[in-house]
């Protein structure tokens, strides 16, 4: 086992040189020209995937230069057991990402800590770990699908695309893949094997090669709902290319400027002042704000946005470091570290992690705070009740301030906020009608005493979370009361069958891709629980599965099985739906008919 390792070590070496090299002279290259701990999360995520593709190709390459019969033969007839070989394959093929991924990223984290005043928390040092797993993933991924059986072996590709949907973050993030890792090296051991055409027996060796078929068949089966709406682009009835959008829809209220949706909001409105709100309306400002789908967690490895913010006044360049909960300075021009800042005079720790938003604001997940030039100090401006979280940083309304929580809208007054520094406290605090999950938009007008407020609810409308869109106008008044003067239901432009396609196919694999997303993830109150489906979906769903069972009946009486595995089969067709019935196609080929005694072989032409 040794001596095959230091084989496949040798036998990759240059190639495993040469990526390091060229993975360490990128990121040295950008690493002068940004600071690479700050950039946005989708730099991150173009990194991943180079990482997972690099993975993937080892694989592919590695297992197929064995794969062919005579050297699989000689591979696994060794005096040693089928999973030591593996393991020295793999181990040296990890080994070997470790050196051409993980170690760059390593020493240029190194290199920012010891030679620059640049920022490099715990988070940063997980990141080599973390690019490793993800390219071991890609790795495993690729060796499975040379390894098992071709027809449906490439589905494991479709594992790795966890960490993108994945909620979990910093430590947990690389538990989830270290999940991924685990069933994918489950895969191969199950499929490395003299003949891996064959099918184990064992159930939990079943389960864990079928389901990521059926995934695969549901996410294509998925994917394909997008040709159709391709074909209503094509034909022009797609509501969104249409040059107006269906009266009434989410489309429209989506689309509508911040005065059009709240005519639209008191069109039907019978309150008596609805004429002056009209009037009001069409002279006045809106204000339109948009609800935060993300905040900032303490230890995650990735930023949302660049956690910094510069002062060329001062000469003043400020970064966010989660280890010090305070930012760190240093010279704009000389790059050179100066100190740190907190909140306030104390220089108090922020209470979580803390980002720029706008020209001089900063929030977090419980305040909002100000940077003041003149003092070079941060002030805490706006601080939520206990077991509120923001939603959204602070927002003109008019002569005040709004800011959103997941729970409240609450207005503060702009004068103090422009001529003072002080905490300051809100005005009025306007209940929500719904979770902030599902509110795609706010829109404010300012009245001669009051505020008239518009929640419109179409968040998750497209991906079935949302089955019941609507959009309700509050008239808030000068002391807070909020009375509801219109409410009305809207549309969804899209046929239910299309928006709920990924419940019908298949409800227990969407509750178990819901609950893969949510793996090791703290609960996040930004987000809405998915509403419940409706009846007719739920219906559709009941005659797939039923279909499957049916289906699976008669495939399963065609394919050798025992009689035990064949029942087990179709019952679990007849629960998870057409997916699995599409694994059962894939997994086990058609049983081959034997000629009847007695009957006569067909003759060779002449």
């Amino acid at each position: 086992m040794i001596d095959l390792f230091k084989g496949e070590l040798l036998r990759f070496r240059l190639w495993a040189i040469a990526a390091f090299v060229a993975n360490l002279v990128v990121l040295g290259f950008l690493s002068r020209m940004v600071d690479m701990a700050q950039q946005p999360i989708f730099v991150y995520q173009i990194f991943a995937a180079v990482y997972a593709v690099a993975g993937a190709l080892l694989g592919l390459y590695q297992m197929g230069s064995y794969r062919k019969p005579n050297q699989w033969l000689n591979l696994l007839h060794r005096p040693m057991h089928r999973l030591h070989v593996a393991g020295a394959l793999t181990g040296a093929g990890a080994l070997l990402l470790l050196l051409a991924v993980a170690v760059p990223i390593l020493l240029v984290a190194a290199y920012q800590d010891a030679l620059t005043a640049r920022v490099v928390d715990i988070r940063h040092w997980l990141l080599p770990v973390a690019a490793w797993l993800i390219a071991v993933s890609g790795y495993l991924a690729g060796a499975y699908a040379m390894v098992g059986n071709r027809r449906y072996s490439f589905a494991a590709f479709l594992l790795p695309n966890l960490f993108m949907y994945a909620q979990a973050s910093g430590v947990a993030m690389l538990g989830v893949q270290c999940v991924v890792i685990a069933f994918l090296a489950a895969m191969l051991a199950i499929a490395f094997k003299p003949d891996p055409a064959t099918q184990p027996r064992n159930p939990v060796a079943v389960l864990a090669v079928a389901l990521p078929v059926q995934l695969g068949a549901y996410f294509l089966a998925w994917m394909l709902g997008y040709g159709v709406e391709v074909l209503w682009t094509v034909t022009g009835t797609h509501p969104l290319n249409m040059p107006a959008p269906p009266k009434g829809g989410t489309i429209e209220a989506d689309r509508a400027e911040g005065k059009a949706i709240l005519l639209l909001g008191i069109e039907r409105s019978r309150d008596p002042e609805a004429a002056l709100w009209r009037e009001q309306v069409a002279l006045s400002d809106v204000y339109t704000t948009y609800p935060l789908r993300n905040l900032p967690q303490q230890g995650t490895m990735t930023n949302l946005s660049p956690m910094e913010f510069g002062d060329g006044d001062n000469n003043l360049f400020l970064v966010y470091s989660h280890d010090r909960a305070r930012f760190v300075t240093r010279g704009l021009r000389d790059q050179r570290r100066i100190g740190e800042m907190g909140v306030g005079e104390a220089q108090a720790a922020f209470p979580a992690p803390t980002m720029p938003y706008g020209a001089s604001y900063l929030y977090n997940a419980r305040a909002a705070y100000q940077y003041d030039s003149e003092q070079r100090r941060i002030f805490e401006r706006i601080r939520l009740p206990r077991g509120e979280v923001m939603a959204s940083p602070p927002q003109p309304a008019g002569d005040n301030i709004l800011v959103l929580s997941d729970r409240a809208a609450y207005f503060y007054p702009g004068r103090e906020a422009m001529n003072g520094l002080d905490l300051l406290r809100p005005l009025m605090r306007v209940a929500m009608p719904a979770p902030v999950g599902n509110l795609s938009r706010m829109d404010v007008v300012e009245l001669l005493d009051g505020y008239l407020v518009s929640y419109t609810y179409a968040w998750g409308v497209w991906s079935g979370e949302l089955q019941h869109p609507f959009q309700q106008v509050l008239r808030v008044g000068g002391n807070g009361d909020a009375k509801e003067v219109a409410r009305r239901a809207l549309s969804i432009d899209l046929p239910s069958v299309y928006t709920n396609r990924n419940t019908w196919l298949s409800p227990v694999l969407r509750a178990l891709c819901l609950g893969a997303q949510d793996l090791f993830a703290a609960k996040d109150p930004l987000r809405a629980k998915p509403q419940p489906m409706p009846a007719a979906v739920l219906w559709l769903a009941a005659a797939c599965c039923l279909l499957s069972l049916l289906g699976a009946t008669w495939l399963s009486a065609r394919q050798s099985h025992s009689p035990r595995a064949r029942w087990a089969w179709v019952l679990l067709c007849g629960v998870v739906g057409l997916p699995a019935l599409a694994s059962l196609w894939l997994l086990y080929p058609r049983r081959e008919r034997l000629p009847l005694p007695g009957s006569q072989a067909p003759q060779a032409a002449a």
